[in-house]
């Protein structure tokens, strides 16, 4: 398989909070999801590969890039989605458009118009007058536009309703069939999770409790094969194929 991201014994320490041993790895073309209850280490995760924290044991790898010490390239072929991307809000979408996309070396300005017209989004608009699932929507087209082979997205749905999450949803699943990328996206509505992720990854106090193809997951939760597993799969995914 050709692997677009592996963490390889990643390990970090605060005074408040230890990430250990972190490994895992995602294919081409699939879909992980990221659970874990809050502080169980998620959003340091993606922080780590955005490379914000230099001082960690281990290697993370982006199609073969080292996060740490080859940021630049890291960045071009990967879409980082959270509340923390840095846009520039008292600008609307195109003038960001053209102050961001140097750095991307397959940027395409006529598929992000295309995109910002599929999701209704006025391009006149400036970022701060968005709403969130506007926000989120200009996000994903700014990031389609540059082809990434990696999508990370930490909480992308969090707080909006259950229409605009499944829109969302679909728009990410046709992302995987349109441009092969693959997708690692955090959620606390782990419903989702169960329409389309091929992989589940489960943080639990800065460490990895599991990281399976769903398909062998439910076996081994339907099938009591792990007490421990189960429970904290149950507690979660309180639906759908888990239970």
């Amino acid at each position: 398989m050709d692997k677009v991201l592996e963490f390889q014994n990643v390990s970090l320490t605060w005074p408040d909070f230890v990430m250990k041993d972190i490994t895992f790895s995602l294919d081409r073309g699939y879909i992980m999801g990221l659970v874990g209850y809050n502080g169980a280490g998620k959003t340091t995760l993606f922080r780590l590969m955005e490379n914000q924290y230099k001082k960690y044991n281990g290697t993370i790898l982006i199609d073969g890039f080292d996060c740490r010490t080859q940021e630049a390239k890291v960045k071009d072929i990967t879409a980082f989605i959270s509340d923390e991307q840095k846009f520039f809000f008292e600008e609307n979408a195109i003038t960001n458009a053209k102050l961001f996309s140097p750095y991307y070396s397959t940027w395409d300005m006529n598929l992000f118009q295309n995109y910002l017209d599929r999701f209704e989004i006025r391009s006149t608009t400036k970022i701060k007058d968005y709403s969130r699932g506007t926000y989120l929507k200009f996000q994903l087209a700014f990031a389609i536009a540059h082809h990434p082979l990696l999508y990370a997205m930490d909480e992308p749905t969090a707080g909006l309703d259950p229409v605009f999450r499944y829109d969302f949803l679909r728009i990410i699943q046709g992302i995987i069939a349109d441009e092969n990328a693959s997708i690692l996206i955090s959620t606390h509505n782990t419903s989702d999770l169960d329409k389309i992720a091929d992989y589940i990854t489960m943080l639990e106090n800065g460490s990895v409790l599991f990281s399976k193809d769903v398909e062998s997951l439910s076996d081994e939760v339907q099938n009591n094969k792990n007490e421990r597993m189960r429970f904290q799969v149950s507690s979660l995914f309180k639906k759908g194929r888990w239970n």
